[in-house]
């Protein structure tokens, strides 16, 4: 499943953007008083700023991809009836789904957690982390 979040919707405006600049290309030859000449230096330099965009929007499908995780708690019984809580993970990886374990909730709160999953879900996807 895919979540919105601020990458994502980064790429979607850059897209936008692109469908708005293949509107304007196909608008061009109705620009009167524009020669043909005129008119394919303007074309060439929509193409140029189209083929920008959907490069920024490509480099940024991974860091999206980086950004698109959660947590969970799984209960887990325990002796005398006592039940222990863990944090898990899960990505997809090469079509299967990959749960990951991250540590129990009495060792570490959400914030901890989350820090771990993205940690391990870069290294997973052979990425850096920058922040």
């Amino acid at each position: 499943m895919v979540h919105r979040t601020p990458t994502r919707n980064k790429i979607k405006q850059l897209l936008a953007e692109v469908r708005q600049i293949d509107k304007a290309i196909i608008d061009l030859p109705r620009l009167h008083g524009k020669s043909a000449f005129e008119l394919n230096i303007i074309k060439r330099r929509l193409e140029e700023d189209k083929s920008r965009i959907l490069a920024e929007a490509e480099a940024l499908r991974p860091l999206a991809r980086l950004e698109d995780i959660s947590i969970f708690k799984v209960k887990k019984p325990a002796r005398k009836k006592k039940v222990q809580l863990y944090w898990f993970t899960a990505w997809g990886v090469g079509g299967k789904k990959r749960t990951v374990y991250l540590g129990s909730c009495t060792s570490m709160d959400a914030e901890a957690a989350m820090q771990k999953a993205r940690m391990l879900k870069a290294e997973a996807l052979g990425l850096t982390l920058t922040d």
